[in-house]
């Protein structure tokens, strides 16, 4: 039987939802939660794998520390911050800074962390306001050196050409201006971590291929991406009524 296929357009907050989604319905995830250790750091779209994975919402200014908004670089102020990131050790949930807990990581153990960049290949940028790299550059040395997982929620909306192509342009002290603070500029490579974007997400949660075709909008759709869908009529149909 022919597959079904259809023209679907994900604004983003549905695309960001969706991707949460998919992240705490990972398997690893799920053992982790109740015999590892997981780490949740602040942004956007890791809100929504909060939800997902705790019935929660952290709040998008709470929880995103650093934001570009009016077109400016910028962040939270102290008094409008949450707690930090989620901690997740055993089953026992806590906030804060993940220094600690990090420090006890073991293989099978997570870090989940969006991105501000993704390209074709599969790599991943990561803007960097702390001077000392903030909570993501003290945790990656662990994560890399004890085989722990770093899993990147990130939308197809912050596609580039090349994260490669980026590689040593930025720098907090090397940028001569800004709009708004100046940035330094972290690579993930392809293989590094599990980078989870609404094509995959569209795989885990309704097994269907999708190809992005398109992307952005007007209103509320400024930022949406559009994907061509391909797979059983069922499960296109269950997607097109999260879509309204």
């Amino acid at each position: 039987m022919k597959p079904e296929t259809a023209l679907v357009v994900l604004p983003p907050d549905l695309a960001r939802r969706l991707i949460g989604q998919a992240v705490a319905s990972l398997p690893q995830l799920q053992r982790a939660m109740v015999d590892g250790r997981i780490v949740i750091a602040g942004s956007g779209t890791t809100r929504y794998v909060v939800q997902a994975l705790l019935g929660e919402d952290p709040g998008h200014t709470p929880f995103t520390i650093g934001w570009i908004c009016k077109g400016r670089f910028s962040e939270t102020p102290p008094r409008e911050r949450g707690p930090g990131p989620y901690l997740i050790d055993h089953s026992h949930l806590s906030r804060g800074w993940p220094g600690e807990l990090l420090e006890q990581f073991d293989a099978g153990d997570i870090y989940i962390k969006s991105g501000n960049a993704i390209d074709t290949a599969g790599n991943v940028g990561i803007l960097l306001g702390s001077p000392t790299g903030g909570a993501i550059g003290s945790a990656l040395p662990i994560i890399y050196a004890r085989g722990a997982e770093l899993i990147i929620p990130i939308s197809l909306q912050k596609l580039i050409p090349s994260v490669t192509a980026a590689g040593g342009k930025l720098g907090q002290r090397r940028l001569s201006r800004a709009t708004g603070a100046t940035l330094g500029y972290m690579p993930i490579m392809a293989g590094f971590a599990t980078v989870v974007t609404e094509v995959d997400a569209l795989r885990i949660l309704f097994q269907l291929q999708a190809t992005m075709v398109a992307s952005g909008g007007s209103n509320d759709c400024e930022g949406a991406v559009t994907l061509h869908v391909e797979g059983d009529a069922e499960n296109i149909g269950r997607l097109l009524e999260q879509t309204g």
